[in-house]
This record gives C-alpha cells, sequence and structure tokens, in this order.
C-alpha cells in the first residue's frame, strides 16, 4: 500500500494482471497480456463519497481489456498523460479525447507498454440529478442506445486531468476525513458537469464518435470465434471457415488493433488459459504438463520456452506462487 491517506485513497501495486483485473469492483473486467515479460502495474482509487470516486491505473505491459460497466454508475475516462495512443472500441483514444461510457456498456480496450489512464466513476441517478447539468446535455447523456462514446475534446481532456490532479492532492493529506473528501468530490464533479454542458453547447449531432471502424468489427468477429472455438482453430483457414472474408484483411485487423497476427493471438489466449489453470486451486492436482496439453500445448519444453518468454517467469514458478497465495 502506498497512499498517503488509506481512509480515502487505495493505492496498490501488482505483478499479475488477473489480480489487478479485479480490483475495480461492480465491473466485469478480463486482461489479455499482449507483450512478453513481467507485468507490473499500479492501480490507485479515491473514494471521494458514495456517488464519485477517481481511478487510476498503470501497467509496464500492453493489455487487450474487456469491460463491462457498472449497472448504475457512468464512467467517464482520459488518458493520464500524452503517449502513445489507445485503442477504444477501434477509435483512436488519445490524450485529446474523452471516452463517456454509460451503465452497463461493454467496450473493448487496447492500452499501450507503460499506458495510463484515468477513470471517474459516477453513480448514474447522482449525475442525472446534478443542477449544473444542461438540459442539452443531460437528454444527449440519457438518450436511448448511448453506450460508449469517443469525444475529440481537447480541452475538456486537458481539464478533466487538471482536476483529478487537483482532487487526488487534495485528498492525499492524511487528516482528510469521509466528509471533507465529499466536498472535494461535489467540487469536482461540478466542474466536470459545468465543462461537459459548455463542450456539448450548440453542437448536437456534430460531436465526434470516431468509434467503429470495419477493420475493428472484422477483428471483433475473428477474436469471438477464437475465444469460443480456440480448440478447433489450427490455422488462418480454420478461422477465416467461420468469419468469412479475405485472409489478408483478417491478418490486418489483429494487426491494427492487437499488433499480433490471429495465429500469434491464439496462441497468447492459450497461455493466459494455461496460466489460470495453473493458478487455480481446484487444478493444483493436475501436472504441468497436464494442463499445458489441455490448452493444445503438446511439446513440454516448448510449452516452458513460450510460456516463460510471455510472462517473464516459469510455469512452475506460477504454481509456487498461486500456492502461497491460497
Amino acid at each position: 500500500m502506498l497512499s498517503a491517506n488509506p481512509g480515502v485513497i487505495l493505492d496498490a501495486q501488482y505483478h499479475d494482471f488477473d489480480e489487478q483485473a479485479e480490483r475495480l469492483i461492480g465491473f466485469d473486467q478480463t486482461y489479455l497480456q499482449l507483450t512478453p515479460g513481467p507485468f507490473t502495474g499500479r492501480f490507485l482509487s479515491c473514494f471521494l463519497s458514495d456517488n464519485i470516486s477517481i481511478h487510476l491505473e498503470h501497467c509496464t505491459q500492453a493489455l487487450e481489456q474487456s469491460v463491462t460497466g457498472s449497472v448504475d454508475v457512468v464512467t467517464i475516462g482520459v488518458l493520464a498523460s500524452a503517449g502513445e495512443d489507445f485503442c477504444l472500441n477501434g477509435g483512436a483514444f488519445t490524450s485529446d479525447t474523452v471516452m463517456i461510457a454509460m451503465p452497463g456498456s461493454t467496450f473493448h480496450l487496447h492500452s499501450p507498454v507503460e499506458g495510463a489512464v484515468i477513470a471517474i466513476l459516477i453513480q448514474k441517478d447522482f449525475l442525472q440529478s446534478h443542477p449544473g447539468l444542461s438540459d442539452q446535455t443531460l437528454n444527449w447523456l440519457f438518450a436511448p442506445g448511448f453506450g460508449t462514446e469517443l469525444l475529440n475534446a481537447p480541452q475538456l481532456a486537458r481539464r478533466i486531468r487538471e482536476d483529478v490532479v487537483q482532487a487526488l492532492q487534495s485528498a492525499s493529506f492524511d487528516g482528510t476525513g469521509q466528509a471533507s473528501a465529499a466536498n472535494i468530490g461535489e467540487a469536482l464533479l461540478a466542474g466536470l458537469v459545468s465543462k461537459l454542458s459548455l463542450e456539448t453547447a450548440g453542437q448536437g449531432s456534430s460531436l465526434s464518435n470516431m468509434i467503429g471502424a470495419p477493420s475493428y468489427e472484422k477483428f471483433i468477429a475473428g477474436r469471438d470465434v477464437i475465444h469460443r472455438n480456440w480448440e478447433k482453430i489450427h490455422s488462418v483457414d480454420d478461422l477465416l471457415a467461420q468469419t468469412g472474408g479475405g485472409r489478408r484483411t483478417l491478418q490486418n485487423s489483429f494487426a491494427s488493433h492487437v499488433t499480433l497476427g490471429p495465429l500469434s493471438y491464439h496462441r497468447v489466449l492459450r497461455l493466459h488459459m494455461a496460466r489460470r489453470a495453473l493458478r487455480d486451486p481446484s487444478q493444483f492436482r493436475a501436472s504441468i504438463g497436464d494442463i499445458a496439453a489441455r490448452h493444445g500445448f503438446w511439446n513440454w519444453s516448448q510449452f516452458t520456452k513460450l510460456y516463460h518468454s510471455h510472462f517473464g517467469q516459469l510455469p512452475s514458478d506460477t504454481r509456487v506462487e498461486a500456492g502461497q497465495l491460497n
């Protein structure tokens, strides 16, 4: 724990992406590490009240993240700093853009190496009834079919980052109690709804939604087939038989959105499945070789080499660590 004010701020480091994925309570998140090497992550949460919280996440490895939001929380996200872009539902998530995800919406996020993102979580009813929210913005946000939007709003993104930093600095003192934290949260939300209302004023349908490139749709179709039927995929032709389209189009869609080819992605998924099995106490009686074979790795030495290259540790080390945790 790293925080100066544990009553308000929870700040922790992680060396396992699955443990970090479980950190955001009420959200269904799965992470797939895309780049090779040991994982280190940091997840800071600042709980300002029951209605608003701030979360800052940093990861040393590139990740594919599939996220389904809480059914009663609106998520507003910005990148923590200028750097390599994220990819959100096929759109470029940059330091100039703002993500808005309504309750229960599902989105797909590709975060780069050393990526850091800020998320502000606001209770839906609390936001909906806030007096500072203009009627136009209220109708836009809560219109039927509003799921996840990615807005091109450089000034809004910058101001959100500045306001979050100020709120975190104010809440970091040991003497900040729940009442003071709630006041900080109210000030943060008042500024946010005011700036969002100004951003949307007079723009209406001209607000940019940069999501849903055709290559992304092709990638998602292939990805979903691999996740559902990974045991039946042995070649690109097997995948094309279930998705249709051309080989080059499929390969380019994967390269664009996860920087891997479809078969490399298939192998990375199987490595993750094997890792989760190795960490599962209910499977401790199964040998490492059996778990490897169950996930399509029939050559023990090759599995060990691939596993060590991708996760930075041997399969046996993963099992030892899991045993210590349990």
